[in-house]
């Protein structure tokens, strides 16, 4: 599919326009300027036609900062992407010093251009529409993000402009969610897999804002894997920003398949790390527990990562443990196939002697009988126990772990549902 991309500087809107188009709030959206750092894809459908969308961080013209500069450069990964360029300017304030200066750096590309004139739902802002024909651009759009008026022409031009949709073979991903503490290594891991810099890595905690998506393969089945912001403890959450951007990462477990729970080998595990891993779980989805950054322990003591990091997820023992380091690469390929192994298990439905043999073994609940055992869904795998009389939270725990003991279901919670009845003893898939 042909691809736009959405350029221009802080506070223009360009993150509204990219949820208004794509139809999910995907870019975190707040007053601050400089919200958005990496670049946020999408896909937009309109009138038959379909077209892959890029948000992208704000161009710093007067800046000169190693961050500025890094956003600099996810935003010309964008642009060199992209078919058509939309570049976002804002009707109150009317041409900004600056925005000459981007609309110069555009020319350059001998790319198609849009400009789009946002916020103009007032009369100062249409007044000001006539500013930016100083840009010297073919092509202008007014448009209200906020609103959500004035995209009805802009897309019939995109579509029109954009070059034909080839048919492609639709491929359904395997979608892999990385989660962790600021600075566990989420967005080196996600540039790692995805072979580019799709993410800003950076020293500094909470570079990372918006939920970044990069695909890759990996023996023939394709993974998305999505980066997120930390996950710092409610009362260390500094500003509106960060908050958001939390709230959104938690969001995305809902659309995920597996999480990765990375933590720092040097810092170790903490209470957050374990609220974290309660989270996925109680969201039944698949979960991997990754420390990072290996390569800075002793490798004396490398030996240790592995039970130490055990004993700290008891809870969570079904979880396959896979240590890593992006710097030298050690376990990305283990990493990789574990997802592969975990979606598997995801899928998988047990065999009727397998749950034959489970029913053989369980033992009765007090004053009862089990009347039946199935297998009624998979992603997640789902059991009904079928028994004569109301049992405790500890008796359906107790059938879980016996379930696991015939098929671990690695990576993999399981939900058991009990039901109440008086008919005879009888398995089935």
């Amino acid at each position: 599919m042909a691809t736009v991309v959405i350029v221009g500087q802080k506070n223009v809107g360009k993150s509204t326009i990219f949820n208004r188009l794509i139809g999910l709030r995907q870019s975190v959206v707040y007053s601050e300027p400089g919200v958005t750092r990496d670049r946020v894809y999408g896909e937009v459908e309109w009138c038959g036609g379909k077209f892959n969308i890029i948000d992208t961080g704000g161009f710093f013209p007067l800046e000169d900062t190693d961050l500025a500069q890094k956003i600099h450069k996810q935003i010309s990964y964008g642009i060199e992407e992209a078919d058509l360029i939309y570049f976002v300017v804002d009707g109150i304030k009317g041409l900004q010093p600056g925005d000459e200066d981007i609309a110069q750096h555009l020319r350059k590309t001998n790319k198609l251009i849009f400009v789009i004139i946002n916020k103009v739902d007032s009369k100062k802002a249409r007044f000001a529409e006539s500013e930016f024909v100083a840009l010297g651009m073919k092509q202008y759009y007014p448009v209200s993000a906020e609103a959500g008026v004035g995209f009805g022409d802009l897309l019939d031009a995109t579509i029109q402009a954009i070059p034909e949709n080839t048919p492609r073979v639709s491929t359904k991903a395997i979608r892999v969610l990385i989660l962790g503490r600021p600075n566990a290594g989420k967005s080196t891991l996600l540039n790692l897999l995805a072979g580019s810099e799709r993410a800003i890595v950076d020293h500094a905690p909470g570079t990372t804002r918006d939920c970044l998506n990069a695909r890759c393969s990996f023996q023939g089945k394709h993974l998305e894997m999505i980066d997120t912001a930390g996950l710092r403890r409610h009362s260390r959450v500094q500003g509106s920003v960060e908050f958001f951007s939390i709230l959104r990462a938690i969001r995305w477990i809902d659309h995920t398949d597996i999480v990765l729970l990375l933590f720092d080998t040097t810092q170790g595990v903490v209470d957050q790390d374990i609220r974290i891993a309660s989270l996925v779980v109680s969201k039944v989805k698949g979960l991997i527990v990754v420390p990072t950054k290996i390569d800075l322990i002793p490798k004396s003591s490398r030996h240790k990562i592995f039970p130490a990091t055990q004993e700290s997820f008891e809870s969570f023992a079904f979880a396959p443990i896979i240590p890593i380091s992006a710097h030298d690469q050690t376990g990305i390929d283990k990493l990789k196939s574990v997802i592969l192994d975990v979606d598997q298990e995801i899928n998988r439905r047990l065999k009727k002697e397998v749950l034959q043999a489970i029913l053989q073994s369980l033992q009765p609940p007090d004053n009862g009988e089990i009347v039946g055992l199935k297998q009624i869904q998979v992603r997640p795998p789902v059991f009904r126990v079928t028994v004569t009389t109301s049992v405790k939270k500890s008796y359906v725990h107790y059938i879980r772990n016996t379930i696991r003991h015939y098929s671990s279901f690695p990576g993999v919670p399981i939900l058991v549902r009990t039901t109440k009845s008086r008919k005879r003893r009888y398995v089935s898939r």
